[in-house]
């Protein structure tokens, strides 16, 4: 046979938009198949609205229809309205900034003074952004760094996956084991019924443990592919950087080009200050964007115009990711609106009782692990598993805390991995790497992070964590 007929026979990966909708398709199928079934709601004495954990039953079946999949695209486009707009309206600030070609001018220039040593600027970015993200400062908005991350991969000479995993995996190692994260540590300890950042100490050394394995694991790599590009996932000659953005750049940085980095990083740590101390959302980060971004531009030269049509660009460079979270949500819609959720939880939660107490937590956890590709959101999964974990726990002489770890590791390690989550997906997105690639450069990783959950949540159990 020719060779040129195999080459066109050769199978290529989906888009990322066509695995998202297969992945709509194959959840409607699902509704056919498990029966529907819910929980009985309850007021807290707080309040909230969670599930009595012993009031499940069945109801009518509620099958997904043409109709409810052709609405869920449309209706997970509007639930995540807000989080759309900021990635495209924070994507377009920043790539005034990057339009001034200050920000690359003093990466060059840092990377050429520490010569060898250059390498080190990946721990301290990833630390930085980790810390970000174990306080709960910056997760999903990560996707609208992921520019910088570009930025900073080019100039060393790494590829996309470098820039994806210097800004994303290092936010999401903090936020995944995080010790006092709102949207899933509090929301969870709360559900629970425990005192707020309670066990606090072993949940900052587990953090610290998952973000320096991620740290070398990128390192490793970025080294690895520094030395024998051909090592790459994604080699530079078949998947390169849309943009030369250390193109017409010159060594010599200005006053200029201070003013301009003092502007727009001041204004991220005026926003991380503000988060901190008056628990701001990320509608303040786009006013500092704007505010610091567009005044970046004039100062770097460019007229009205220029600045008007830079930001237009950076919406642009936005787009396919930022839809995407929208997308990736329709999965979570189908499966709702047919009434399938809880019925996976109970018929998964059954085996539990007759496990030993550690094997029977951290198979809470894997429990978890697997359910998140239903549901991504942190706080809504921790509606609807929490409520009935924590009985759970109870009957089988499980320490609460644990079971709160073992909803958090399993709702934040699968985060990296599954096509469900829209941040994920729209990160992927913004840089262009194809999903199959990233399943290859994340899944030892991911396996790792598990095993340390796992090995987390037994030694809960054995020393009675509280």
């Amino acid at each position: 046979m020719d060779k040129n007929n195999l080459n066109k026979k050769k199978f290529t990966m989906p888009d990322t938009y066509v695995i998202v909708v297969f992945m709509i398709l194959f959840v409607a199928l699902l509704t056919f198949i498990v029966p529907a079934g819910v929980y009985d709601s309850v007021t807290s004495e707080t309040g909230r609205t969670m599930v009595d954990a012993t009031t499940y039953h069945s109801v009518d079946q509620n099958p997904a229809t043409i109709k409810s999949v052709s609405f869920a695209f449309y209706t997970g486009l509007k639930n995540n309205a807000s989080m759309i707009f900021f990635v495209m309206l924070v994507g377009g600030y920043f790539e005034i900034a990057l339009a001034t070609t200050a920000i690359q001018r003093g990466l060059r220039i840092a990377i050429s003074r520490l010569k060898g040593k250059a390498f080190i600027m990946i721990p301290v970015i990833m630390t930085f952004f980790a810390l970000l993200g174990a306080t709960g400062v910056l997760v999903n908005a990560v996707v609208a760094f992921i520019p910088l991350g570009m930025a900073v991969a080019q100039l060393m000479g790494l590829d996309k996956m470098a820039a994806v995993a210097f800004l994303y995996l290092g936010t999401y190692a903090g936020f995944n084991s995080s010790f006092m994260a709102a949207s899933s540590v509090q929301i969870a300890q709360e559900m629970a019924e425990l005192p707020l950042l309670s066990g606090m100490g072993f949940r900052v050394v587990v953090t610290c443990i998952i973000v320096v394995v991620t740290i070398i694991y990128v390192l490793r790599y970025c080294i690895k592919i520094n030395k024998d590009p051909s090592k790459s996932v994604l080699p530079v000659e078949e998947y390169p950087f849309e943009d030369n953005l250390s193109a017409e750049v010159t060594d010599k940085f200005t006053g200029r080009d201070i003013l301009i980095l003092l502007l727009v990083f001041g204004g991220l740590a005026v926003y991380v200050y503000g988060c901190i101390k008056y628990g701001w959302s990320y509608d303040y980060m786009v006013a500092c964007m704007m505010l610091t971004c567009i005044p970046a531009g004039f100062i770097g030269g460019m007229n009205v115009n220029q600045v008007a049509k830079t930001f237009v660009e950076g919406n642009k460079k936005m787009v396919y990711g930022a839809v995407l979270i929208g997308l990736a949500s329709a999965i979570s819609i189908v499966i709702t609106e047919a009434q399938i959720i809880h019925t996976i939880i109970y018929y998964i939660t059954i085996p539990l009782v007759t496990l030993p107490k550690a094997l029977a937590a951290v198979f809470m956890f894997l429990v978890n692990l697997v359910f998140n590709f239903f549901v991504s959101s942190a706080s809504g999964q921790a509606a609807i598993v929490m409520p009935i974990m924590v009985p759970m726990a109870d009957i089988l002489d499980i320490p609460r805390q644990v079971a709160v770890l073992a909803y958090q590791y399993g709702d934040g390690f699968s985060n990296c991995i599954i096509p469900t989550s829209g941040v994920l997906m729209a990160a992927l997105g913004v840089a262009k790497v194809p999903f199959d690639k990233w399943l290859k450069f994340m899944l030892p990783l991911f396996l790792i992070w598990v095993g340390i959950g796992c090995v987390a949540v037994a030694t809960g159990v054995l020393i009675g964590l509280q």
